[in-house]
């Protein structure tokens, strides 16, 4: 079925299944008993053979009555979309955080398979009336990522009727560019206007500025800050600390890696971006077109990651 009909066929978040959107039909099982109850019927008229007829007859009936408890397991059942998963970067898996409610809470949805063709499947023996669950799906691409639509199935009671339905949602979950290990270098942007009021200052500055102390290497920092003669004394890799009132000109742009290829440089820079943060090093960002002014801190962090994320992508 393809995706359009599937979206035409299925119930929103939170509203309930009744008999306009249950789907019954005999599977592979329930085809073969109905083949097999025809035949007997067919033998038992022909031969005149009234106990091959009413086993039969009773075998349909059955059939008939597995119809009608298939479909009161799944009226009135719901799911629901909980709250955005955050911080998902592209070749994750995303979790899907789901809420099962059954507006007829005197019984409980039985033999319950959810599914999505895009990761593994779930299957719930016995569904309360509210029961969290959560399904798990590959993100391969950075931008928006749509939920995909959930196939509702139950093979309950006998397992020769399969009821189904289709449930959607709205929601778009924003996916981050894959971070890929690289050495940077923050640039000192000329002519960039640059708000001087806005929280602690980097540490990556150099030039003319004072020299406040020594610290640790860390990957990213410049070669060109090394401290060679606390290395020849034995004393590590120490890079000299500089504080100055410019030291919020900093900024992170697509100079600061050694890639020219569009995905690569993302990829880079949302490392970059990451490792910043972690650091809480205040910096800027410059990359073609987009220009966020110097900050540090998870937020500023996030407004990075979007740009970048939704950067000259489709799914925009």
């Amino acid at each position: 079925m393809s995706y359009r009909s599937k979206k035409r066929w299925a119930i929103s978040s939170g509203e309930a299944l009744t008999r306009r959107r249950i789907y019954l039909l005999p599977n592979k099982s329930g085809i073969i008993f109905i083949i097999t109850c025809v035949l007997m019927i067919g033998f038992g008229l022909n031969y005149e053979n009234n106990l091959v007829l009413f086993i039969a007859l009773f075998a349909l009936s059955v059939l008939i009555t597995s119809v009608y408890y298939s479909y009161e397991n799944l009226r009135g059942l719901s799911i629901s979309y909980r709250e955005s998963p955050n911080n998902i970067y592209a070749g994750e898996s995303i979790y899907i955080p789901l809420y099962l409610n059954n507006a007829d809470s005197r019984h409980n949805v039985r033999e319950l398979h959810l599914m999505t063709g895009e990761g593994p499947d779930i299957f719930i023996e016995n569904t309360p009336a509210g029961h969290n669950s959560q399904l798990t799906c590959s993100c391969p691409r950075r931008g928006y990522f749509e939920i995909p639509v959930i196939k509702i199935e139950s093979l309950y009671p006998l397992g020769l009727i399969r009821g189904f339905s289709y449930c959607s949602f709205d929601e778009m979950v924003l996916v981050y560019p894959k971070p890929v290990s690289c050495e940077y270098m923050l640039q000192k942007e000329a002519g960039v206007p640059v708000s001087k009021n806005d929280g602690i200052r980097s540490t990556n500055t150099h030039g003319n500025d004072e020299i406040s102390g020594l610290k640790k290497y860390t990957p990213g920092d410049s070669v060109n800050l090394i401290d060679w003669k606390q290395l020849a004394l034995g004393r590590g890799l120490m890079v000299k600390d500089f504080s100055a009132d410019d030291a919020m000109d900093m900024y992170l742009t697509e100079n600061s890696i050694k890639s020219r290829e569009l995905e690569e440089q993302i990829s880079m820079l949302t490392y970059a971006v990451t490792d910043l943060t972690r650091r809480n090093i205040q910096f800027g960002f410059k990359f073609r077109e987009i220009y966020i002014s110097p900050g540090f801190g998870h937020e500023h962090q996030q407004r990075i990651l979007k740009q970048l994320a939704l950067y000259n992508n489709s799914s925009i």
